[in-house]
């Protein structure tokens, strides 16, 4: 077994997490499998194999940036219930704090 019992509490300790007993158990088992499966990763001949970040290729779905003209003040302001020269009038806001 790679990992405790104590490895599982300490961390949780270190990460102020409460653990039941049974949570402790379940999380070791399940630590030891990952660590147990990294180990036979690791066992792998990966010799001549180039480092990659992604298993396929990554292509960006986004279209490149377009220059447009834009909406006029009046335009963007036309459907706005209330406005006060070139702006959207809005209802004031405060807080009053205590």
């Amino acid at each position: 077994m790679k990992i405790t019992r104590e490895v599982v509490e300490y961390v949780a300790h270190l990460g102020r997490l409460e653990l039941e007993p049974q949570e402790v158990e379940l999380y070791t088992l399940q630590i030891d499998r990952i660590l147990q499966y990294m180990d036979a990763l690791n066992s792998l001949d990966t010799e001549g194999i180039e480092p990659t970040s992604h298993a396929i290729p990554v292509v960006c779905v986004l279209r490149e940036d377009q220059v447009k003209s834009s909406f006029s003040t009046d335009e963007s302001t036309q459907n706005a219930p209330e406005r006060k020269g070139y702006f959207f009038k809005v209802p004031p806001i405060i807080e009053v704090g205590e």
